[in-house]
This record gives structure tokens, sequence and C-alpha cells, in this order.
């Protein structure tokens, strides 16, 4: 077996999931809540993303083919959902609102596609289409379960901020985060139109 296949896979998978960008996301995502919480919220999020990543990299051509989407429409869809949570954010909305309608955040936006975006999900796809044999396959499967452990190890250490940046830091903290999330959207979408092109 080619153990370097498991530190590709959880080297790439950490690297495109970013857990150190994608924690202050999460942290004003649930900044509302208590610390159990919190932490529910934190392994939602991730089981939400290991089921979606898994899905797809498995079964993700075949899904796509089947229903006639292009992985350039999906990057798309996963933009424009990012965008919206992003205007909320930079007007302080994402709070109370999205509680008071019963909104899990921790699957969207935070599973899918903070977590388990297009490029997690098409990085799956490769790393599991390139593996070869079924030992190939486990060690890739391992190392993406790796990486999302690091990234659930991440989100709940998120709770210390909370005491360290208190209610004003955190608003603060959503107005800027709300930013750089619409760049982020915008970037997708981007990706997506020069992959078309």
């Amino acid at each position: 077996m080619d153990w370097k296949m498991l530190v590709t896979a959880f080297i790439t998978m950490v690297v495109i999931i970013d857990p150190v960008g994608n924690t202050p996301v999460f942290l004003v995502l649930t900044g509302g809540e208590g610390p159990g919480r919190r932490r529910r919220f934190a392994v939602q999020a991730v089981l939400a993303a290991t089921i979606v990543i898994f899905v797809f990299a498995f079964f993700g051509r075949y899904v796509l083919d089947y229903l006639g989407i292009s992985m350039q429409s999906l990057t798309v869809a996963g933009g424009i959902l990012l965008g919206i949570v992003a205007l909320d954010m930079m007007k302080g909305k994402v709070d109370a609102g999205d509680r008071a309608r019963g909104v899990n955040v921790a699957l969207v936006p935070l599973g899918t596609p903070l977590l388990a975006g297009p490029g997690a999900v098409v990085a799956a796809m490769l790393l599991m289409n390139g593996s070869g044999s079924a030992g190939g396959k486990a060690l890739v499967a391992a190392g993406i379960v790796a990486a999302l452990a690091v990234v659930l190890a991440a989100l709940l250490a998120a709770g210390s901020l909370v005491r360290l940046l208190k209610e004003t830091g955190i608003d603060l903290l959503t107005r800027v985060m709300g930013i750089l999330l619409a760049a982020i959207a915008v970037e997708f979408i981007h990706q997506a139109i020069v992959s078309w092109g």
C-alpha cells in the first residue's frame, strides 16, 4: 500500500476545508448558544460534512451525471448560498432570526457549503478516483477522516474564543467575517465561470 495516499488526502483536505479560517465563521453563527449546544453544532456540522464528502467521493460523478448537473453549477449554487449568509452576517441578522425559525446552522451553511464545499467535494472525488485499489481507497478515506477530525477539534476549541471576545467582539467579528464570506462566495462563482469558459 502507498501510505503517501493517506498523507496526501489528509493534507489536501485540511488545506481546502481550512479549519482555522472556518472557526471564526462557526463562532459567529453559534455565538448566542451555550457551550453544550455549540459543541453539539460542531459535531453535527462535521458529521454533515463527512456524509456529503463521502457520498460525493464514492458516487458524486454518477449523481451529477444522472441529474445533468455540472461541477460548475454546483459551485455557483454554493457561492450563491454563501452570499446570502454573508449578507445576513454583514447586517448582523444571523443570530436571532435563524434560531427563532428553528434553523440548524450546523447543517447549512456550516456542514455544507462551508466545510463540504465544492473544493472539498471535487478534491475527494479526484483523490478517490486516483487511488486505484481497494487498499488505496481505504487510505484516502482514512486521510479524509483524519482531516475532518482536525476540523472538529478546531470547532470545539472555538468556545474559548467566546470568553475572550465577549458580545461586542463577536458582533464586530460577525461583520468582518460577513465581508470575507462574501468574497469567498464571489470566488466560488468566479472559479465556475472561468472553468466554463
